[in-house]
């Protein structure tokens, strides 16, 4: 049977685990050892690591996700750093990926559009 967890939790038992100072695959044995699916393991070890925030301060609605990347010159930008510039505004890892792939795909660069 396999247990749900919020990234909160996972963090705790990985900070108690002391997670900062070994390998990946000790650290989802050791969450899968708990209950967690592999998956679940692999996805919270890997947010762990970002060492950031899961949830977001800032709603970013299209509007501002086209606005900050167009004045960033985001067409012309690898997706890393356009992923890196909206984490250093606030945006939290998931969602500035979700907003540069949404944007690259509106414009045409990946996806549907191209």
């Amino acid at each position: 049977m396999n247990t749900r967890g919020r990234q909160s939790q996972y963090n705790r038992l990985l900070d108690n685990f002391g997670a900062e100072h070994k390998g990946l695959a000790k650290c989802v044995s050791y969450l899968v050892s708990l209950g967690f699916s592999p998956s679940q393991a692999n996805n919270a070890v890997h947010v762990y690591r970002k060492g950031d925030a899961t949830q977001a301060r800032f709603r970013l609605s299209r509007d501002q996700r086209n606005e900050l990347l167009s004045s960033f010159d985001a067409v012309n930008k690898t997706p890393k750093q356009c992923v890196d510039h909206l984490r250093s505004l606030g945006c939290t890892y998931r969602q500035a990926n979700s907003a540069v792939y949404k944007y690259r795909q509106e414009k045409g660069l990946i996806g549907y559009g191209s």
